[in-house]
């Protein structure tokens, strides 16, 4: 997720687009609230122009960091096979699903901006959640069932490519 955006770039390119100002602050959330090691996703969850809530992968609450701590998915600084580490933390979805739900807000028909495409687990969170539209940036390891059930519930995948006009530079911090 190499983006660059400069302040310039906003005014010769004009304002962003809904699709792209909300998968900006995903990529954001992503790349500065995430502590994981191999995956920094975050998403947010909007109806329409309003933003809802968001999320960022990572521990639960209360529990370390795997940046304090390592990671569960590794032994003697090797990353395991998929499947074979039970990693600590919990998915930027199940994330801004929970925050919604803490918070009493209705996501139903919403649409989800995530960083990666989601495994099948977080899919299956999305289609009980009944999600409408799920846009994501980059493609997920495998999971191909994630992409199988969301078809099959009718929920709509979008690969987001419309960056491309503006690339964020988040190396300011």
């Amino acid at each position: 997720m190499d983006l660059m955006l400069t302040i310039k770039d906003l005014a010769t390119n004009g304002r962003l687009n809904w699709d792209e100002y909300f998968m900006a602050i995903a990529l954001l959330l992503g790349k500065t609230r995430s502590v994981c090691k191999y995956y920094k996703v975050g998403t947010t969850v909007a109806i329409g122009e309003q933003l809802l809530t968001f999320g960022y992968n990572g521990p639960v609450r209360g529990e370390p960091h795997c940046s304090d701590i390592g990671c569960a998915k590794e032994k003697d600084g090797v990353k395991l096979p998929p499947g074979s580490g039970l990693c600590r933390g919990s998915h930027a979805e199940s994330n801004a699903i929970s925050n919604a739900s803490n918070l009493g807000v209705k996501i139903e028909d919403s649409t989800f901006y995530i960083t990666y495409r989601p495994c099948f687990s977080c899919a299956k969170q999305l289609v009980n959640a009944k999600v409408r539209r799920i846009v994501y940036y980059e493609e997920y390891d495998g999971e191909f069932e994630a992409v199988e059930l969301l078809r099959r519930r009718r929920i709509e995948l979008v690969k987001f490519d419309t960056i491309s006009r503006v690339r964020l530079n988040f190396d300011f911090m």
